[in-house]
């Protein structure tokens, strides 16, 4: 492994602290007020974008809803300083792990740098892959990947992708990289390398040559 690429929410800080709450109540919000879905009809809109494009601002650009920076600009421009604290102990762990190490996110920069900021691992890493970065084309869309092994100049294979959705991490493995799911629930898989249940045992996996992934 040269470098190690890391998932930016609910990976670097730990799952259903309100960050990604709050941002969907801005997503259904601008949904209602600037595209003028109504209220009710919202999360089923949301729902079926997801299914057939992944996420929901490729849905709403494919159909021509929205403008794609406007959108991302709205939506992620909130204040999240209530719900995200230093996190000296991953800020720790970072800098025991050995390689290059990068955020991959599907976030727009203007959120990745936020969320960087109050946790207070500004310069942790060598490079943050915003969606902006990849063309608009989140994961698992196989160019996302693509992008960011060509920006730093690496292979796939020598490649290992933290994320918490397991569809990333299949897209991940598709192309290449080793992949390791952080799933508190611990579910078995056999279509990702390794499963952790929280960020900390991430040195165990890297380190053991017995469970090298």
């Amino acid at each position: 492994m040269r470098t190690l690429l890391l998932d930016l929410d609910e990976t670097l800080y730990p799952r259903g602290n309100g960050v990604l709450m709050r941002i969907d109540a801005r997503i259904n919000a601008y949904l209602r007020e600037r595209v003028g879905i109504p209220a009710g009809e919202v999360d089923a809109l949301r729902s079926r974008l997801r299914d057939t494009h992944g996420t929901t601002l490729r849905g709403l650009e494919a159909h021509q809803l929205v403008d794609p920076h406007e959108y991302l600009d709205v939506v992620h421009r909130v204040d999240l300083s209530d719900l995200l604290a230093p996190a000296p102990e991953v800020r720790a762990l970072l800098g025991r792990l050995p390689g290059r190490k990068a955020v991959f996110t599907n976030a727009p920069r203007v959120h990745a740098e936020q969320v960087l900021r109050l946790l207070d691992l500004d310069g942790a890493f060598e490079s943050v892959f915003a969606i902006e970065d990849l063309g608009l084309r989140p994961k698992p869309e196989p160019h996302a990947y693509d992008a960011v092994t060509t920006r730093l100049g690496v292979a796939a294979r020598d490649c290992v992708l933290v994320d918490d959705t397991r569809a990333n991490l299949i897209g991940a493995r598709r192309r290449g990289m080793r992949t390791i799911w952080l799933a508190p629930e611990r579910p078995i898989d056999g279509e990702v390398h390794h499963v952790i249940g929280a960020l900390h045992e991430l040195e165990h996996v890297l380190q053991d040559p017995a469970r090298e992934p």
